[in-house]
């Protein structure tokens, strides 16, 4: 357990975190803390003040803080800062270090999905904005009910009907709020300054964050830091600890030793279970230990773990994830310079077939960017979990840019490919002379579904079918890639988390990815991010009168 006399057990970053929420860290110690002394212009005084004065925590003390958010990234972000709204003291406790803060939010383009009105409405958001380029653009109002046919179709229904109400009434307002707050924002489509601006801006997500998801960590973070949130990094949360009238402590462990943390509610938003490999394959299923983690290493499920075992209720597609087919050399966890280079989805416009020869799906089903979670996760159930995307010198010139980067295989052949890929020539030479067999001659219009699709073949392709016969040949070898889990806790709309009975275990909330409910089977872009502020900023709020016994 860290003592506040000894700097040796918290390093200077804490101690100046820490001052101004003094009172809120001595509630447990015996007796009144001194009065305050003036801080210095570096703000330490205060500490360095109880130090010389022998103030320190009791053995059978413990630090305490109203509300303990664990996790760093934007829906724990939100939370802290909604909780300091209400004049409670906060800390943040971050598994990672400064350097990897922010959990898979820095992975992220910073692209939010929210109610609008269109660009008049828009551009408040964006005050460097001038009249002459809003005359220029055009962008369609976002509706509820847009948003409510999005989510409930790619979900195939299964969406939580509460929380995606939730989730759509408070969209609005929780930017207007991380606006305040001072997250900067720029257009979904704007490239840069006038000259970049699309005269048609996509509707459905409005705004980036600012330097996108890297972005937001650090205004956030800012903004927190300057409102008194402390932050504790490389510290783990081990266990919650629950009192007779609900959570009442975490016990935490940084690179020094394990200590309790006291509280009076503790935030759970610390991602999915997407980095833990065995809880892949137990919930997921075989197959999954192969994939590649495209965002944090520290996303382990520790929250779910936590909370179970207290009773929380598991709710959400447990055996569902995101994911993308990624270049079979992409590291194995994410890594901010390269991780964004990795996804392989052109596959629409030639066939992907596993280490067999075998085709396995449909490539054509839809656009890439409707497709590629179903890809990612039926390469992972492939043998070896790797697949070969072949393309023809017709397809070739409209795959993305950034294949550029990968390696690739070539022949005159089938065959040939095959030898060079280690597949057996047999099985791919009739796996694409089947293909052939059904498919069209014609020109690959990539922007259309051209409905150019095989009539018998098992599994078809519903569009983009046309004849892969001009040589060379070319492959690429993928993988897939996981991003994020499904499967979570049970909250209501205050971000508090359910039990079996279905009552909230009191003092206990989550945000973010540990949430279930929200995505099945697919997931809608830029609605993780906002699903996470949403109910980030509702869990903080709650937790912070309820610490001050207003709710």
């Amino acid at each position: 357990m860290p003592y506040l006399n000894s700097t040796s057990r918290l390093p200077y970053r804490t101690l100046y975190d820490i001052t101004g929420v003094l009172p809120g860290i001595y509630r447990h110690v015996k007796g009144s803390p001194p009065s305050q002394p003036t801080p210095t212009a570096h703000g330490s005084a205060i500490l360095y003040r109880y130090f010389w004065r022998g103030w320190e925590l009791m053995a059978e003390d413990r630090i305490y803080f109203d509300v303990v958010v664990v996790g760093a990234g934007n829906a724990a972000l939100c939370a802290a800062l909604s909780a300091r709204d209400q004049g409670v003291s906060v800390a943040v406790l971050e598994k990672a270090p400064p350097a990897e803060q922010g959990g898979n939010c820095p992975f992220t383009g910073g692209g939010f999905r929210f109610v609008h009105e269109g660009i008049d409405d828009i551009r408040r958001f964006v005050p460097d904005l001038t009249d002459e380029e809003v005359a220029r653009m055009q962008m369609a109002p976002y509706t509820a009910g847009d948003f409510r046919q999005h989510l409930t179709t790619v979900t195939q229904g299964d969406v939580d009907a509460q929380l995606m109400e939730a989730l759509i009434v408070e969209s609005r307002p929780t930017v207007e709020w991380m606006h305040a707050k001072g997250v900067r924002w720029e257009l979904s489509g704007r490239v840069s300054g006038a000259a970049g601006v699309p005269s048609v801006i996509p509707n459905a997500v409005g705004l980036n964050a600012w330097q996108a998801g890297p972005g937001l960590v650090r205004m956030l973070t800012a903004t927190a830091r300057r409102a008194g949130v402390v932050f504790l990094y490389e510290t783990e949360m081990v266990r919650l600890i629950r009192g007779s009238s609900g959570i009442d402590g975490v016990e935490a462990r940084d690179k020094n030793e394990t200590y309790e943390i006291g509280c009076g509610a503790a935030v759970l938003a610390c991602g999915g279970f997407e980095a833990n490999a065995a809880m892949r394959v137990e919930h997921i299923g075989p197959g999954w230990e192969h994939a590649k983690v495209r965002g944090s290493r520290h996303n382990t499920g520790d929250g779910h773990r936590a909370a179970i075992d207290l009773g929380a209720q598991a709710f959400g597609q447990w055996t569902g994830c995101h994911a993308t087919p990624i270049d079979i050399d992409a590291p194995a966890v994410g890594d901010l310079q390269v991780t964004d280079q990795m996804p392989r989805r052109s596959y629409t416009l030639g066939i992907t077939v596993n280490v067999d020869g075998n085709r396995f799906v449909d490539e054509g089903e839809g656009f890439a960017e409707q497709t590629f979670v179903k890809m990612g996760q039926a390469i992972l159930e492939q043998p070896k979990s790797i697949a070969h995307q072949i393309f023809d010198s017709r397809a070739l010139p409209h795959i993305e840019a950034r294949y550029g980067g990968s390696k690739r295989v070539q022949a005159e052949t089938m065959r040939g490919l095959a030898a060079e890929l280690g597949a057996d020539p047999d099985a791919l030479t009739r796996t694409v002379d089947s293909f052939n067999a059904e498919a069209h001659e014609d020109e690959y219009k990539p922007r259309n579904l051209d409905g150019l699709s095989t009539e018998t073949l098992g599994p078809p392709k519903s569009n983009w079918a046309i004849r892969l016969d001009a040589p060379p040949f070319t492959a690429f070898t993928v993988t897939g890639g996981i991003t994020y889990t499904y499967g979570g806790l049970r909250i209501d709309r205050d971000g508090r988390v359910l039990g079996s009975n279905e009552r909230p275990i009191s003092g206990l909330y989550a945000a973010g990815e540990i949430v279930g409910g929200i995505f099945y089977h697919n997931s809608l872009r830029a609605a993780g991010l906002m699903h996470g502020s949403v109910f980030g900023r509702a869990a903080g709020a709650h937790a912070g009168a309820a610490v001050r016994g207003q709710a």
